[in-house]
Parts: structure tokens; sequence; C-alpha cells
């Protein structure tokens, strides 16, 4: 199941512990924290060993993004999305002129 491995980060930092900590409070391998944190993978026995580390109930760890946790990222895509733009603006004016070119 996919769930925020950022707010697990955060809460680990939070109390002060290692991944070795958490992983040792869940009984589960390091391995396995370390993939919650990067990509957000858990199995449900994990989430809810997690639940029970942390006290929270399951919906902290699925919570959606406030738009602050997100700007960083959307600054990107806003990039992202303007190169992406202006090439094809690039390509599109590019086929015009060849159009002009050999009509």
């Amino acid at each position: 199941m996919e769930l925020r491995g950022d707010k697990v980060k955060a809460m680990r930092m939070a109390n002060n512990w290692t991944q070795q900590q958490l992983a040792q409070i869940c009984d589960v391998n390091l391995r396995t924290i370390q993939r919650v944190e990067k990509q957000g993978n858990a199995s449900l026995e994990t989430i809810m060993a997690l639940c029970i580390a942390f006290d929270v109930r399951r919906e902290v760890l699925f919570e959606v993004p406030k738009p602050e946790e997100l700007e960083g990222d959307s600054n990107a895509f806003n990039k992202a999305h303007f190169m992406f733009f202006v090439l094809g603006l690039s390509i599109g004016l590019a086929v015009a002129l060849l159009a002009l070119l050999f009509a």
C-alpha cells in the first residue's frame, strides 16, 4: 500500500529515533523502514506497526499533503510545463516556416 513516506520520516525524526530504532519498535527489517520512507510502500502489517509505534490513526499516514508541502514540487512542475510549452511552440513555428518555404 502507498503511504506518505515523508510523514513517516518526519514522525520518526520528531521522536529522535533512527531508522534502526523504528525498525526494532515495529519488529520489521531496517530495509522495510528505508523503503517506507523512500518509496511509501508498506504492507498492512507494517502500516499497523507504524500506527502503534507513533500512536496515530492509519489516516495520518495517508494524509493528503498541504499546499505548502508541495510548493517546491509545484515550482519544478511549472518550470517543466513551461519548457514543454516553449518546445511545442518552437516545433510548431519550425513546421509553419518549412510549410511556407516549400509551398
